[in-house]
């Protein structure tokens, strides 16, 4: 299922992390991979502690980081899907 803006999605739970520098590196030992994520996508991953609304999500990063409004709903929508393809995150029911 393709993520869209009007979708809540949250992290999955029992994925490890560290902080490494302005980075995160995250450990999903049920898939046995890692991802490391930059100071954006790190930023991400904290607001994704709890569900919050992707059009909420891309509300505040435009309020932290530059870039309109619909530029960083494509990126944002594409790092999601990754991660959720990842199985990082998931669709909050």
């Amino acid at each position: 299922m393709a993520i869209e803006p009007n979708n809540t999605v949250v992290r999955t739970a029992g994925i490890m992390t560290a902080p490494v520098d302005q980075e995160i590196v995250l450990l999903n030992m049920a898939r046995n991979n890692y991802v490391s994520l930059d100071n954006i996508g790190r930023r991400i991953w904290e607001l994704l502690e709890y569900p919050v609304s992707v059009a909420n999500l891309c509300r505040q990063l435009g309020q932290e980081f530059e870039g309109t409004e619909q530029q960083i709903t494509t990126d944002v929508l594409q790092f999601l899907t990754q991660l959720e393809t990842d199985g990082l995150v998931h669709v909050a029911e």
